[in-house]
C-alpha cells in the first residue's frame, strides 16, 4: 500500500473516531428531571427560560458529521467543543458550565429540520451557534426565530440571513456576494481578455457567490468571458464539467461548492487531464480541500479569506490559541477548521460574558448587538455589530495556497497577496460597560479592542 493511501486511510479512521465521539457526546441526555434534561440536580432560576440553570447553559449546533460536507463539520465541532472545555475548566461563565449539543445535519435541509427540533424540544438549548450551510440555515431559521431562540453566527453567507435584520439571528462571515467581488478584482487583474470557467454548486449560496463575481466584473468593466457549469450539492464527481472547461479553453477555473466536489475538480484537472489551469476556490474550501485533493494538486490555488490562518503563529493570539488547544484537546489538530470552530465558541463567550450573571435572551441579544471594534486573534479588521448590523465579520483578503514539504505529511498555508478589503457596516459604535463580576470570568471580554 502506498504512503498516500496510508495517510488517506488514517484520515478516514480519525474522522470516523471523531464522529463517534461527537455523536455520543451530543446525544448523552438523561431523563428529564425538575430542571433541564440530563441535569436532574440543576435548579432552574426564577425568570429564566429553557437552557439556563444556575449551573449550566446549553448551546446547540447543526453540522454535517456525515456526507460530502463532513470534512467541514467534524473539525468545526471539535474546535467548538475544545474552546468550551477550556472555559469550563476555569469554572464556566458566571458559574455555569457550557454544554454543547452537536446534531448531524448531513448538509441536508430535511435532516436539519428534524435535528433542530431535537436541539430545541428535546435538548432544551438556550441558543444555537454556527449552523453550517445555506440549505441548513434556510430550513431552520424561521423555526428558531418564531421560538425566540438566539441563532448565532450562522456559517451561511447569504444576504437573506442578515438583511433584513432579525433580532435573534446573527451571521459569522462576509456575504458570498462580498467574496465574489473580492475575487472579481483578482480575475480582472489577471485574466482580462480571456475566458474563465465557473464551476458552481446548484444551491442559493453558491449562486450568490457566482452573482457577486459577475457583478464585480461588470463594475470593473472587465473584458472577461465567463462560462459556467453547475453540479448538485450531493454530487461528488465533477469530471465531466472540468473536461468541458478544458475543451472550451478556459484560462482559469473559479469553484464554489462542497469540498468533495472541489477535490474532484482538482484531481481531474491535475491528475486525469494533466492540466495546470489556475484554480480559484471559495473560502469555505480553502481550509479542507488540500487534505482531500492532495497537496500537489492545490498548490498555487487562490481564495478569498476572512480570517488569519492557523499557520500564522507569529500573531501572538494565534500562537496562544495553539498552545491552549493542545492543552485542553491534545488529539485535535490545530488547523483552519478547528480554529474556526474554536473562534465561534470564543465569540459566544464574549457575548455570554457581557450578558452578565442574570442571563436571559434579552440580555444575551443586547450584548450580541453591542460588539464594538472587538479584538480576535484571527480577525483581519475589528469586529463590530449593532441593532442594524448582525454580521460579525465583514472583511476579506485574497490569498494563495503555499505547500510546506519540509514536514511529513506536508502542510498548506494561505498567504495573502492583496490588500484587506473592509466592508464593515458599523462605522461608529461605543464600547459597552462590562456588567458586575465580568472581570472575574474566563475568556475574552467585549472590551478587548482590536490591536
Amino acid at each position: 500500500m502506498t504512503g498516500r493511501k496510508l495517510r488517506w486511510n488514517a484520515l478516514v479512521l480519525v474522522a470516523a473516531l471523531a464522529l463517534s465521539a461527537l455523536m455520543a457526546d451530543g446525544c448523552d441526555v438523561e431523563e428529564e428531571g425538575e430542571g433541564l434534561p440530563g441535569t436532574p440536580d440543576a435548579r432552574a432560576l426564577p425568570g429564566q427560560m429553557q437552557g439556563v440553570t444556575d449551573t449550566e447553559v446549553r448551546i446547540g449546533t447543526l453540522l454535517p458529521l456525515t456526507g460530502p460536507a463532513a470534512p467541514w463539520g467534524i473539525p468545526l465541532a471539535q474546535g467548538m467543543r475544545a474552546y468550551y472545555d477550556y472555559i469550563n475548566a476555569q469554572g464556566g461563565m458566571y458559574g455555569r458550565k457550557i454544554k454543547l449539543f452537536v446534531e448531524d445535519s448531513q448538509y441536508s435541509a430535511p435532516v436539519a429540520t428534524e435535528a433542530v427540533r431535537r436541539l430545541v424540544e428535546q435538548d432544551k438549548v438556550f441558543a444555537v451557534q454556527a449552523n453550517l450551510g445555506t440549505e441548513v440555515e434556510s430550513a431552520v431559521y424561521k423555526y428558531l426565530e418564531e421560538r425566540g431562540i438566539p441563532d448565532m453566527y450562522a456559517i451561511a453567507p447569504n444576504n437573506e440571513f442578515s438583511a433584513p435584520v432579525a433580532r435573534t439571528r446573527f451571521v459569522l462571515m462576509p456575504t458570498y456576494s462580498m467574496e465574489g467581488r473580492m475575487l472579481a478584482r483578482h480575475v480582472y487583474k489577471t485574466y482580462s481578455g480571456r475566458k474563465v470557467g465557473m464551476l458552481v454548486q446548484n444551491t442559493d449560496d453558491a449562486k450568490e457567490w457566482e452573482e457577486g463575481l459577475r457583478e464585480g466584473l461588470e463594475e470593473l468593466n472587465a473584458d472577461v468571458d465567463v462560462t459556467t457549469e453547475y453540479f448538485d450539492a450531493t454530487q461528488s464527481d465533477v469530471t465531466a464539467q472540468v473536461q468541458r472547461f478544458k475543451t472550451a479553453g478556459v484560462a482559469a477555473i473559479a469553484f464554489v461548492g462542497q469540498p468533495v466536489a472541489g477535490a474532484s475538480m482538482l484531481k481531474t484537472a491535475r491528475q486525469l487531464l494533466r492540466w495546470d489551469v489556475p484554480i480559484m476556490l471559495n473560502s469555505g474550501n480553502a481550509s479542507v480541500v488540500a487534505q482531500l485533493a492532495g497537496y500537489d494538486n492545490i498548490e498555487g490555488a487562490v481564495s478569498a479569506l476572512f480570517y488569519h490562518g492557523a499557520w500564522e503563529t507569529q500573531i501572538p493570539g494565534i500562537a496562544e490559541d495553539k498552545r491552549l488547544m493542545a492543552e485542553v484537546a491534545p488529539d485535535v489538530p490545530f488547523e483552519e477548521m478547528t480554529l474556526n470552530g474554536w473562534n465561534t465558541s470564543r465569540a459566544m463567550v464574549v457575548v455570554l460574558r457581557q450578558a452578565g450573571p442574570d442571563l436571559t435572551r434579552e440580555s444575551f441579544l443586547d450584548a450580541a448587538e453591542s460588539v464594538c471594534k472587538n479584538y480576535s486573534p484571527t480577525a483581519l479588521t475589528p469586529n463590530s455589530t449593532s441593532p442594524t448590523d448582525h454580521r460579525l465579520i465583514e472583511a476579506s483578503v485574497v490569498a494563495r495556497a503555499v505547500v510546506d514539504r519540509s514536514v511529513d505529511p506536508p502542510t498548506v498555508r494561505w498567504e495573502p497577496f492583496g490588500d484587506v478589503i473592509d466592508f464593515e457596516s458599523t462605522k461608529d459604535c461605543v464600547v459597552p460597560t462590562p456588567p458586575p463580576g465580568a472581570e472575574d470570568q474566563p475568556g475574552p471580554s467585549i472590551q478587548e479592542h482590536y490591536k
